[in-house]
């Protein structure tokens, strides 16, 4: 056969594997006519561990590679590699020798391609190069997700990017400013003259009280319940703090989270600072819509749990169409939380109001509602395992009985309202009817007492998920007095946070994949990919007891990796991939979810491009470099 016919098959192969997708059939008949075409048969070895590279990337055309590393102990499994995969690439890192023997498994033939032409080829083309760094580092090639061609079809949910999210926020109307003692009559008149939608109220040194909108103006005057002559200040309604020249999407996560249509803006963002201007979802909106907070102020008008239903599948499609890539968990994450957190609050006005017209007595304690496990830690996008639970106030010794069957009997109908609204909750589910999550603040003391001071005998590895709290609505203060005494017991018992952090090492990531299998370090083969067995889960583990131990009050499992940055030294880059090889794993969770209405957990590996793949087996490797860093830090065997 002719060289040229030659070329042409070697370049139309290329062409069916990425990264050469992206690449002219001329650039790569360029690139093939100085390389040459090699055999090998089963169990031959192509690359011996140490040895110098060769001046040749190969392409594996047909059959399988074992990667292995050897050692004084023997070989292990480090890579299996089958068709279109690329043996060889290390050179471009300046990588003379070889890290790893590659042995063949069954007869193979591979493209070897001149690696200066190659190495061209790259600085030309950079998606050839993001691809390319997935082979080393997660990190490396995240942004690529953002690109259509990357994304699978089968598995690809966001038709509109949350782009504007990431935008400065919107230019600082003026709005009318009164002082604390103006009549209600005069704000009226006031913003009847601007035609503005509310007036900020400061005090006499300057700091604001709040604002007046045309709502509280009806509710309060016009209605009769307050005099026109009322003070300003008594009429001003609490708003969220920030400061001035953020991104649009957190004055967003500002509103949704206080059910609010407006955020005062200060000179450092807190109430105790001088008014700098105000924003309003208006402002938001002429950025783009702002469709979240439509839905979470009906969710709070929701006059039944159907309706309640409906308006949490709409918060699902806005969450589904934003869900392009691992950044817009930035976004998505807090505004899964605040839709969530409307839906169980509004469900439990629903309910105490039925409770009421039963005349069911209420003991009239302080509560607080909570989100716990990957709802307390703002990862949960899908309905499946809304975790929640109640904490209420310690009730007088003859008000215990009865104060118990109140809150159990409301936590009963409250997860049951949920289940109505489309939440799906598993036998290892915490739901507020179970008497496990609706306990009193001192039940929940000795509950954590136990877990921490004999983690062993009280199955504390059942229990994590209690530690991931998040206060959602209620007496806050009873969450922030739990959490206190949380890390007080943990700085009292040493031993528990190496425990925890043993614990999370139990189970190992998969290796690789390959022919649509995932393969795990015993050269096991599986269909599907377990996300949070092989990711999630160990990095969820290690990020909580890294947080306990430097007395980290994040919820996020990614804001607990940023705050063990602060005393990691040089393993500060290790800590970087684990949170990126985490927010990767969580998206392709969080897609497969939505998409197939289920906990997204397992994966078809078909479903997934070579691209993802690649990027998911680096991941693999940031949990084992993750576990090694956490097995040194506590003094364990990884």
């Amino acid at each position: 056969m002719k060289t040229s016919t030659i070329g042409y098959r070697v370049a139309d192969f290329l062409r069916r594997h990425p990264p050469f997708q992206s690449i002219d059939e001329n650039e790569l008949i360029e690139l093939v006519q100085g390389g040459r075409v090699q055999f090998h048969e089963d169990g031959e070895i192509i690359q011996q561990q140490g040895l110098p590279r060769r001046r040749f990337v190969y392409v594996i055309q047909q059959g399988a590679v074992r990667l292995v590393e050897e050692t004084k102990d023997g070989e292990t499994l480090r890579d299996v590699r089958g068709e279109g995969d690329m043996l060889g690439i290390g050179l471009l890192l300046g990588d003379t020798t070889h890290r790893y023997t590659a042995r063949t498994e069954t007869d193979v033939i591979l493209y070897a391609l001149p690696i200066d032409a190659f190495a061209d080829l790259t600085r030309r083309h950079p998606r050839v190069k993001r691809f390319l760094s997935t082979y080393f580092s997660v990190a490396s090639g995240e942004t690529e997700l953002e690109g259509h061609n990357a994304r699978s079809e089968a598995l690809r949910l966001g038709s509109r990017p949350l782009d504007w999210m990431d935008r400065k926020g919107a230019d600082r109307r003026q709005y009318p400013i009164c002082g604390e003692d103006m009549p209600a009559q005069q704000v009226a008149e006031l913003l009847a003259q601007t035609g503005a939608s509310a007036a900020v109220v400061l005090d006499a040194e300057g700091l604001p009280l709040g604002m007046i909108g045309h709502r509280a103006l009806s509710e309060q005057v016009a209605s009769g319940r307050e005099s026109p002559d009322t003070p300003a200040r008594l009429l001003a309604c609490s708003t969220p703090a920030a400061r001035p020249g953020l991104q649009a999407g957190e004055y967003l996560i500002h509103m949704l989270d206080a059910h609010c249509d407006h955020v005062l803006l200060t000179t450092n963002g807190s109430d105790q600072s001088a008014y700098a201007g105000l924003i309003s979802c208006r402002d938001l909106t002429r950025i783009e819509a702002a469709a979240p907070l439509a839905i979470i102020e009906d969710m709070d008008r929701a006059p039944n749990i159907s309706t309640l239903a409906r308006l949490r599948s709409q918060a699902e499609a806005v969450l589904a169409a934003g869900l392009t890539g691992p950044a817009d968990l930035r976004w998505l994450g807090p505004m899964a939380v605040a839709f969530n957190a409307a839906v169980l609050q509004r469900t439990v006005t629903l309910v105490e109001r039925a409770l009421a017209r039963e005349d069911i007595p209420n003991p009239n304690l302080q509560h607080c509602w909570a989100f716990f496990g990957s709802a307390g830690r703002g990862e949960l996008l899908t309905r499946h395992d809304l975790d929640h639970g109640l904490i209420y106030q310690d009730p007088a010794l003859d008000q215990v009985r009865s104060a118990r069957g109140y809150f159990l009997e409301l936590g009963r109908r409250v997860s049951a309202g949920l289940a109505a609204c489309g939440f799906v909750t598993t036998a290892k589910g915490i739901v507020a009817g179970h008497p496990s999550a609706c306990r009193s603040l001192s039940e929940w003391r000795h509950a954590f007492c136990a877990w921490i001071r004999d983690p062993v005998t009280n199955s504390v590895y059942r229990a994590t998920s209690f530690f991931d709290l998040r206060p959602v609505f209620g007496d806050c203060r009873l969450v922030e007095k739990l959490v206190h005494h949380i890390h007080t017991e943990e700085d009292t018992n040493p031993g528990f946070v190496p425990l925890l952090a043993e614990g999370s090492m139990e189970n190992l990531p998969p290796l690789t994949f390959f022919r649509g299998l995932v393969v795990n370090d015993a050269g096991v083969y599986d269909h599907t990919l377990d996300l949070q067995r092989a990711t999630i889960q160990p990095i969820v583990d290690m990020a909580r007891a890294l947080a306990l131990d430097g007395d980290c009050r994040e919820t996020t499992t990614l804001g607990r990796l940023q705050g063990a940055l602060a005393t990691s030294g040089d393993d500060g880059s290790l800590l970087e991939e684990a949170a990126t090889a985490f927010r990767t794993a969580l998206y392709h969770r969080a897609r497969n979810g939505i998409a197939n209405g289920t906990d997204g957990t397992r994966v078809d590996p078909t479903k997934l491009t070579r691209f993802e793949q690649n990027l998911l087996k680096s991941g693999f490797r940031s949990v084992l470099r993750l576990m090694e860093y956490t097995a040194g830090h506590y003094g364990l065997s990884p």
